[in-house]
């Protein structure tokens, strides 16, 4: 994440729901809206829950680590962007 954004806090898929803190400390709760797979990978696609955070929505990476426990990383790189985008509109 850039300097000036926060970080993932909680991450339930079982539940559903992401915990994003922000730079300055708040929390805004965000929605697992829909789980998408492209090449073996997992990806969380993210929208506000509540009311919370500025209404954009979010996508996360879900890989695991060499131990086998689930981690998380935001999705910055721009064709993997374009590649989340084209699987969204498939599904509408």
């Amino acid at each position: 994440m850039a300097e000036k954004e926060g970080k993932i806090k909680i991450v339930n898929e079982e539940e559903g729901i992401v915990i994003l803190e922000e730079y300055n400390g708040e929390e805004y709760r965000y929605e697992i809206v829909t789980v998408i797979e492209i090449e073996d990978i997992d990806y969380l696609i993210l929208l506000p829950g509540d009311n919370d955070g500025d209404g954009e929505g979010y996508a996360l990476k879900a890989t695991d680590d060499e131990n086998g426990k689930r981690v998380y990383q935001p999705v910055i790189d721009e064709e993997e962007l374009a590649k989340l985008q084209e699987e969204l509109a498939k599904e509408d």
